[in-house]
């Protein structure tokens, strides 16, 4: 008999399991912690680790104790995947399995950080953060094929270890701090988004076109760096957080001078460049009720007052040129004492590692995010990192060599009873690996892999115009060109692809903190039948034949270390050699594609 309830009775189920899976784990902290100054945390004693040392404390408290450690090919696969993107050879893995000493394990660290992988692999996730696209958006959405300048700018400053700050500053006015090439890629940040190129006649509606622009770059601005959502106050003071309307236009008003658009850029390669074009910026006044049309009081450039330990004063005028305006917000978003400027960006690489941060809305840490679950935690390692001059190598480093990385994801039916979504890290997570990682593992695994970097992305999408307006069509395309890592895919808004969107890549048309993960039969499907893996399973096929030989259970060992990073058992061996003798080697490499552990972090 099927079970009917009323939608109110549903309703407030849901909203009572909610509130119980919280207090589980939540900690009581004011609407307002977030603009609070970092407090100064005591490591726990007697933890040896300073991040095991605050979990296990807080897991004390609920009954639990943490996992024991991964196997050692476990952890060689985390990783790989986590730092670079991309699975281990079966070598590596087996001399860790070898030799799995702490020293090896740290020395394996340092050489996936050092490795030039590593920027392609973080420079996706912070492209994500920063709506980064290849087309402007809108009905029109023209491309933009000089926008990547930017996209390989983020993949260098990862690799070269560029101080975080010095990454945020150089985002928000590096045209200033380093005119020429470098300094006009790295702005490109600021028109990374949607940009509707076609205004209209009416001098009013083309000032809201512009409120509109500038709305979209407060908006990536403040979510980015600061972890809010100052966009909220554009129309009226914001409903939740300490932000008033009078703030969001003083706030906008440092970046007034601000367009899309190309330059010609002496020294750079491509010398016309998408990027930001700094000009004189405009006299700002409050938008009532957020209509260009309706003007209220003229306000200078200036911060935000409910900040602690900030003046949101920038001691700035309507006069100021643009390259003053910006240095002085750059430089207040930028500030050691900037609370959230050091929790949000050490919350983003916790959520990059764990799959979910301390704060499970990395671009929202005011009153309508979610509360930390270990708020000593996030307050120590945002201090540490800050006093350790924002290394983003040395914070990955202290993350992957805790013990809490290293759990095995083994589950605890005691555990969880207790905490079901394992927020207080009794365990790794397992999760799923994004789209863009699942085809470059798929190319690696096959050796069909180009390993080329930067440049001018691969374009496997056709452009067609219908009605004055672009739209782009995804092809089947073959050859080493388009066999490059997925971060150099040429990606306009509304150019999808059936494997990557079916893997939820996110469209860049709004800025993505945190994916979405699904779980549809289109997967599935994608993984055994399309072209692209169909042709990666016969180039599996090859790399297997002449890496193993022609004994097919030699063939069958090898496919499962190339895929899955161990061997198979005997019922796994036995029906994977059924297989090759009655379906042919490519067919086993469609089941492995196909197989969980493939696609899953352990």
């Amino acid at each position: 008999m099927r079970l009917r309830m009323k939608p109110f009775i549903l309703l407030s189920m849901t909203l009572a399991c909610l509130a119980q899976g919280v207090t589980s784990w939540a900690v009581e902290m004011p609407a307002k912690w977030a603009f609070e100054p970092l407090r100064e945390v005591a490591v726990p004693v007697g933890e040896g680790h300073p991040i095991d040392g605050f979990v296990r404390q807080r897991l004390a408290k609920a009954g639990l104790a943490q996992n024991g450690t991964a196997t050692p090919g476990a952890l060689v696969r985390r990783l790989h995947f986590n730092l670079i993107g991309l699975p281990p050879e079966p070598e590596v893995i087996r001399l860790f399995e070898q030799n799995p000493t702490g020293e090896a394990y740290l020395k394996l660290v340092d050489e996936l950080l050092a490795s030039p992988l590593y920027g392609e692999r973080w420079a996706r996730h912070w492209l994500d953060v920063a709506r980064y696209g290849e087309s402007n958006g809108f009905e029109y959405n023209e491309p933009r094929r000089n926008a990547w300048p930017y996209r390989d700018w983020v993949i260098d400053a990862f690799n070269a270890d560029m101080p975080y700050d010095e990454f945020a500053r150089m985002q928000l006015v590096g045209d200033v701090l380093r005119p020429g090439a470098e300094g006009a890629a790295a702005v490109g940040f600021l028109v990374a988004g949607m940009h509707n190129t076609v205004l209209p006649a009416n001098v009013v509606l083309k000032q809201q076109a512009r409120a509109d622009e500038l709305g979209e770059m407060m908006g990536v601005v403040g979510q980015s760096f600061l972890g809010l959502t100052i966009q909220c106050a554009r129309c009226h003071d914001h409903k939740v957080d300490p932000i008033s309307t009078e703030e969001y236009y003083s706030f906008a008003a440092a970046f007034t001078g601000v367009r899309h658009g190309e330059r010609n850029i002496e020294g750079a390669n491509p010398k016309k460049m998408f990027t930001a074009r700094a000009g004189k910026p405009a006299v700002m006044r409050v938008h009532l009720r957020g209509n260009a049309g309706t003007l209220g009081d003229e306000v200078p450039p200036g911060a935000m007052s409910a900040v602690r330990g900030m003046r949101p004063d920038l001691k700035l005028t309507s006069a100021t040129p643009d390259a003053e305006r910006r240095r002085a917000m750059a430089g207040w978003i930028s500030h050691r004492d900037n609370p959230l400027f050091n929790r949000v960006i050490v919350n983003r690489v916790w959520h990059w590692h764990f799959g979910r941060g301390l704060v499970s809305t990395p671009s929202d840490f005011g009153a309508t995010g979610t509360r930390p679950s270990h708020p000593e935690l996030l307050d120590w390692l945002a201090g540490w990192f800050r006093d350790n001059g924002y290394q983003l190598k040395a914070l990955h480093r202290l993350i992957v060599t805790s013990e809490t990385y290293r759990q095995s994801a083994r589950a605890s039916a005691t555990a969880l009873q207790v905490d079901r979504d394992n927020r207080l890290l009794w365990r790794f997570t397992p999760r799923r690996v994004e789209g863009e990682v699942l085809r470059d593992s798929l190319l690696f695994v096959s050796e069909a892999l180009n390993t080329r970097q930067g440049g001018p992305g691969f374009e496997d999408v056709r452009e067609i115009h219908f009605n004055a307006g672009r739209y782009y069509h995804p092809i089947v395309r073959e050859g080493p060109e388009f066999d490059r890592r997925t971060v150099y895919r040429f990606s306009p808004r509304g150019g999808r692809d059936s494997l990557l969107d079916g893997f939820d890549c996110p469209d860049p048309s709004t800025t993505t903190p945190a994916r979405a993960v699904t779980t549809t039969p289109l997967q599935a499907l994608s993984l055994r039948n399309s072209p692209f893996v169909w042709r990666l399973a016969k180039r599996l096929a090859k790399r297997v034949e002449r890496e193993a030989g022609k004994n097919t259970t030699a063939q069958v060992e090898r496919a499962w270390l190339l895929c899955l990073g161990r061997s198979p058992d005997a019922d796994e061996a036995r029906a994977a050699v059924e297989l090759v003798r009655e379906h042919g080697l490519p067919a086993l490499g469609r089941v492995l594609f196909n197989s969980g552990e493939f696609v899953v972090i352990e």
